[in-house]
């Protein structure tokens, strides 16, 4: 059985251990977004007479959304559907950076590599059964650690650049950073595949609970244009402790507007406490998200715990720091496997006479 998981293990991180480490690098920048990306830190969320300024821009350049400026992220960011488009806007509407696609940003290049890797719904699929891979070779290298634990030495590099050192150090460096590696790749794969997501979390939660949070709104009576100051008047009503985090234009006219906020209990940092809302701002559906069922809440708290975005817990910074090394420590490990893997590949058999060079067989 060991000799059986050695292969799976060696095989798994010789084939797939660059699309791991592709996951892990990208995924230890964007942790740390908000300080690399070249836009302002917020000092204080954006007062009402500047979220109506913010939308009327949003709304002027064509968006289909638009995220609120947040403690983290001081600038609103407003997407524009198909081909990665978006904008920044300041506090006061003004346009701060305006990109047609992803390919334009750093940061918008990194998220869909993440998420993505460069290939729409394709890729974001395939990201989601690496971080499947990477639960197995986690839970492989352990086991086949663990007859090794007496030789374990902690250091950040191997030694020496050969195969058994790295081998030795892939074993012990990635037993430490196992378990923040599984919080990253189950989080990610749950999030990514949602039929496993669902079928994972159903127990926590009847199916009927579920349905009936899950329920489409109502269409609205009006096809007015929206009445913005209606409209979020009527969401600070309905829940006077949230936080407005997002705006969602209908798709087609007549739809409902869907606004997300985000109340003290929630981790998500742009809530998931919704309304849909008529044009005149008569609310079609409240949800909020701190009474949802325990599945959707479970669901709901996926990608704070993958992005380390816990917001209000004084657990956010130490898990950053600890994604962060998981990130980086994922990539060493995926790298070096295929380095190992495809050079043992290369080397002669032991016992097997090399071909001398300049001699062709036959």
């Amino acid at each position: 059985m060991r000799e059986g998981l050695r292969i799976v293990h060696r095989w798994l991180g010789g084939l797939v251990g660059l699309g791991l480490a592709v996951l892990g690098l990208t995924g230890a920048a964007l942790l740390w977004k908000p300080w690399w990306a070249g836009v302002p830190l917020a000092e204080r969320a954006p007062s009402a007479v500047e979220v109506e300024a913010i939308i009327a821009k949003a709304e002027a350049l064509g968006a289909t959304h638009v995220t609120l400026p947040s403690a983290e992220f001081g600038v609103a960011q407003a997407g524009f559907g198909r081909g990665g488009g978006g904008a920044y806007l300041a506090h006061d509407g003004t346009l701060l950076a305006r990109w047609q696609s992803t390919w334009e940003r750093p940061e918008t290049f990194l998220f869909d590599l993440h998420h993505h890797l460069l290939m729409g719904g394709t890729g974001e699929v395939v990201a989601g059964w690496l971080g499947l891979a990477a639960i197995v070779f986690c839970v492989t290298g352990i086991i086949l650690w663990w007859p090794t634990r007496r030789t374990f030495r902690l250091r950040a590099l191997p030694p020496r650049f050969t195969r058994p050192a790295v081998i030795l150090h892939h074993r012990d460096i990635g037993v430490v950073l196992a378990l923040p590696i599984l919080l990253a790749a189950i989080t990610g794969a749950l999030m990514v595949l949602k039929p496993l997501g669902q079928a994972v979390l159903a127990p926590l939660s009847s199916a009927g609970e579920v349905a009936a949070w899950q329920a489409k709104p109502p269409a609205p009576a009006t096809t007015r244009k929206p009445d913005w100051p209606a409209i979020l008047a009527a969401a600070r009503t309905r829940f006077p402790d949230g936080e407005l985090r997002m705006i969602v234009w209908p798709k087609t006219p007549g739809e409902a507007v869907t606004i997300r906020m985000r109340r003290p209990a929630e981790w998500h940092p742009n809530g998931r406490t919704t309304l849909s809302l008529a044009g005149d701002g008569t609310v079609l559906m409240a949800r909020d998200a701190t009474e949802a069922p325990l599945a959707v809440r479970a669901n709901h708290a996926l990608y704070p715990l993958h992005a380390a975005r816990m917001e209000g817990s004084a657990m956010a910074l130490p898990l950053r720091i600890v994604m962060t090394l998981a990130g980086l420590g994922l990539a060493l490990l995926g790298s070096l496997a295929v380095v190992t893997f495809w050079r043992s590949r290369s080397l002669p058999r032991r016992g097997a006479p090399a071909i001398p060079r300049g001699r062709a067989a036959g």
